[in-house]
């Protein structure tokens, strides 16, 4: 079931929105999706398909009201530094 608080793609601060096991992170450069969300044929499913269709319009009307939309952003790759345990 998703969070209760509103997401705004490409806002300033970052956010993080989970729905089933799928989560969606937001940044000013990216909105990251990743995991695994099940639609099934019940009302979890029709909830879960609804959430996700909520933030996935949110993506594409932010995108829409840019002026000057690129053909390709420049993304830095994230990267999460790791100590390797072997060392």
């Amino acid at each position: 079931m998703p969070s209760s608080n509103a997401f705004t793609p490409f806002g300033p601060d970052s956010q993080v929105q989970t729905i089933d096991q799928m989560t969606v992170e937001n940044d000013p450069a990216q909105v990251s999706v990743y995991g695994r969300l099940d639609i099934t044929r019940d009302r979890a499913g029709l909830d879960n398909a609804r959430a996700l269709a909520v933030l996935l319009n949110a993506v594409v009307a932010r995108l829409e009201a840019e002026p000057a939309l690129p053909d390709h952003a420049q993304v830095a790759p994230r990267t999460h530094p790791m100590t390797n345990p072997f060392t």
